[in-house]
């Protein structure tokens, strides 16, 4: 068994948003996302993994295809692989978001 605090893999950028490997397996991978005030990720897509986004902490606006979505904190948003999708944090407090990701990229 594996225990983490995800919080503590918190790794803000100043510029552009930070990422974190929290845990790792054959065929998974979670990451943690970190934004400052207005830092977003820029739309992009995976071609052979979905991922589920968690907001941990804070505001986001999550993009998946032409749909978007105010996010806050215990909220999953699913995007389906090859699904052009994007992360804007758009308060004024850190924003944490998790990545799960399946198969691992």
């Amino acid at each position: 068994m594996r225990s983490e605090d995800i919080k503590q893999h918190a790794n803000f950028q100043a510029k552009g948003f930070g990422r974190s490997m929290v845990v790792t397996s054959d065929n998974s991978v979670l990451f943690l996302y970190s934004f400052k005030a207005g830092q977003a990720m820029t739309e992009h897509t995976h071609p052979f993994s979905n991922e589920y986004l968690t907001v941990i902490e804070g505001e986001a606006v999550i993009s998946v295809g032409v749909e978007s979505v105010l996010a806050f904190p215990s909220q999953v948003i699913f995007v389906p692989r090859e699904a052009r999708h994007a992360i804007y944090n758009r308060g004024k407090k850190p924003l944490l978001v998790t990545g799960f990701m399946t198969p691992k990229p």
